[in-house]
């Protein structure tokens, strides 16, 4: 699968997974103060925390679960949730804060704002997803409707 298409879909799902698999992994083989320190005085690094804060914010475990009931294949499921609860620990640990976006106050109220109407969209999409792989050929336009209404409320291009 192309790297495009592949990000999409894991955005679509709410599961965002491209954009922190692994960092909390490897943020928990380093040096904590170090990393705090790393925080504080490298711009790079702040911004590269920041935007998995932001991004792990937008993701919904809950969400992507549904998807998966899409699929036979579940194995997967249990590393990924495991690896998500690491690096949503991992940044708090990091940027010193209870909750994600403590610190980007209006960033976290647009998120928490936007997600309840964001959510039934999805719902919503899981249900098309299941009546177009029936062979309902009337689920592809809603469905059409239902990835660009998911990508307007996430406020980006997936």
């Amino acid at each position: 699968m192309r790297a495009i298409p592949w990000v999409f879909a894991w955005t679509q799902n709410r599961c965002l997974l491209p954009a922190w698999y692994g960092c909390g992994s490897a943020f928990a083989s380093a040096d904590l103060a170090e990393l705090r320190g790393l925080y504080r005085e490298w711009p790079f690094f702040r911004t590269l925390v920041q935007n998995l804060e932001m991004t792990l914010a937008k993701s919904s475990m809950e969400i992507a679960a549904e998807y998966l009931e899409l699929v036979d294949e579940a194995s997967l499921w249990e590393p990924i949730a495991a690896e998500h609860a690491r690096t949503v620990a991992a940044v708090l640990d990091i940027v010193e804060t209870a909750s994600l976006l403590d610190r980007h106050p209006v960033v976290q109220r647009s998120i928490t704002v936007r997600n309840p109407y964001v959510d039934p969209m999805n719902a919503i999409q899981v249900s098309l997803l299941r009546r177009y792989r029936a062979g309902d050929e009337e689920a592809v336009p809603p469905l059409l409707r239902s990835i660009a209404g998911i990508a307007a409320g996430l406020r980006n291009t997936g």
